[in-house]
């Protein structure tokens, strides 16, 4: 869980757009256990001059992992980071022809991996972001609208939880840093006191039977 919510919280600050590009990925791309993830997203022009955008790829060199790329009608294997082949995107364009792949997924895991668009002639000129590849199970967003509830948000003396499943639920408070700062089972519903919190911004999840659902912001005001 808590890769999960630092690839959330990775995801937030991601957005350090070049002058020139932009990207428009998913919070994550899911395959069950023994499956190709493959994470496929556009690439923006946001010039009103045509550019020329090349791949570069990089990632934990402990993952034991199979990762490969396509820009275009070029595919790299696994040992190529940087894409040999750029492409160019017209002005005020887009490109649909990138795909990240992690082929043969391992159970319940999560990888991180870099990708930047750059500029050929201008390689500053970039934007990148951390994509998430991962083969844990996570509970959709309308299971939490239907199942959990925490209010007010933002919070200041009481943070109430509802929670309408007959299951037991986990939930978990977590820092900005991703460190978990508190958690309690909750079977209907709970108030948590919030005298022992610093006022800032908090990220919380439930979960069932071990499946999590996806990370939300809370922010507590004293």
């Amino acid at each position: 869980m808590k890769k999960t919510l630092l690839t959330f919280l990775t995801l937030l600050s991601f957005a350090a757009f070049s002058q020139s590009l932009s990207i428009n990925p998913e919070e994550y791309y899911f395959a069950v256990a023994g499956d190709q993830c493959v994470a496929h997203f556009d690439v923006m022009n946001d010039t009103d001059v045509d550019l020329t955008v090349i791949v570069t790829r990089s990632y934990d060199s402990s993952y034991d992992i199979m990762s490969t790329f396509c820009w275009g009608t070029t595919c790299y294997p696994p040992t190529v980071n940087v894409s040999g082949v750029p492409i160019d995107i017209a002005a005020g364009g887009s490109f649909d022809g990138f795909s990240g792949y992690i082929n043969d997924m391992p159970e319940d895991e999560t990888f991180i991996i870099k990708y930047c668009f750059s500029l050929v002639d201008n390689p500053s000129d970039k934007v990148c972001t951390d994509v998430s590849f991962t083969s844990v199970a996570i509970i959709g967003v309308e299971e939490t609208e239907t199942n959990f509830g925490v209010y007010p948000n933002p919070a200041s003396d009481v943070l109430h939880l509802e929670y309408t499943a007959q299951k037991e639920a986990m939930f978990v408070l977590y820092d900005m840093l991703g460190n978990k700062i508190y958690s309690d089972v909750v079977l209907n519903s709970k108030s948590i006191q919030l005298n022992a919190f610093e006022a800032g911004i908090y990220f919380y999840t439930f979960s069932v039977n071990g499946k999590a659902t996806e990370v939300q912001k809370l922010i507590i005001t004293h």
